[in-house]
């Protein structure tokens, strides 16, 4: 029996994800037959002629028809503005995404009547470049993907859990919406404190030459694809005000106990995130 569970692949999207997606099931012994849109078709083109995939669509349609598998590689809005333009051509497939939240997909699919359909991915990888030339065939080996397989029948997420298995990743199973409250602590808050800390430095007129290893890992997220990331936080954004909120408690109390020259008040919160870090 194929350890890769599916023969006829449509990715939508072959940017970072989508691309790493290709370029990862075309290491396979048992690599499947895949075709692939993309918005910038010379990047589709450029991904046919490496040998990525076997096809290039014309339209989103066009790649997604006649599939097992149907792949949205996009930003979460144009993933939803799709599912709910095309889920009338996915026929029998299962389909997934890559996108940072789960719920508002997987709302898209029930509300279309294909939730027994749709399986949520997420795979906790990536990186600060975008677009097809950043893709790498092991951006998923060694790493976390979650699954959401909500209302799903059980047979396809075992079906996908075994394809990012054969790519190389561990899977994580997980409701939708916990996985989403998770996202904005574990990924949403880091990036926009990047961010945040990273004009701070430039308007206190420090350059990335200046930073240290400490200063460049904390803002290393800065250069993240705003594209990316607007959807994500204007869907999480009730989370991601509570996240913000805990964040500025702390930040207040390290400011009074400077102020009052209280190192020793800065020292224990440095003491108790230490230990933090080292718990297994």
């Amino acid at each position: 029996m194929s350890d890769f569970p599916f023969k006829r692949v449509g990715i939508v999207g072959l940017g970072l994800m989508g691309g790493s997606h290709a370029r990862a099931m075309r290491t396979l012994n048992d690599r499947p037959h895949v075709v692939a849109f993309n918005r910038h078709r010379e990047h589709a083109e450029r991904a046919l002629a490496d040998g990525v995939i076997d096809a290039v669509a014309g339209s989103a349609e066009e790649a997604i028809e006649d599939r097992d598998l149907v792949v949205y590689a996009t930003p979460l809005d144009v993933a939803r503005e799709m599912m709910g333009e095309q889920s009338v051509r996915w026929g029998e497939a299962t389909v997934t995404d890559v996108a940072g939240l789960k719920h508002p997909l997987m709302q898209v699919a029930r509300d279309l009547g294909y939730a027994a359909q749709f399986v949520g991915s997420h795979p906790l990888a990536g990186g600060t470049d975008t677009g097809y030339q950043a893709a790498s065939a092991d951006l998923f080996s060694g790493e976390t993907v979650f699954v959401c397989g909500g209302e799903a029948e059980e047979e396809r997420i075992r079906a996908v859990e075994r394809m990012w298995e054969a790519l190389g990743a561990r899977v994580r199973s997980m409701d939708a919406e916990a996985h989403d409250r998770l996202m904005v602590w574990a990924s949403h808050l880091p990036q926009l404190i990047s961010n945040v800390v990273a004009q701070a430095m430039a308007e206190a007129g420090l350059r990335l030459s200046d930073l240290g290893r400490g200063g460049r890992d904390l803002t290393r997220l800065a250069e993240s694809s705003p594209e990316m990331w607007t959807s994500l936080l204007n869907e999480a954004s009730e989370e991601n005000l509570r996240a913000i909120d805990s964040v500025q408690e702390g930040l207040g109390a390290v400011r009074e106990a400077l102020s009052q020259g209280a190192g020793d008040e800065v020292a224990a919160l440095m003491r108790g995130t230490r230990e933090w870090r080292r718990e297994p």
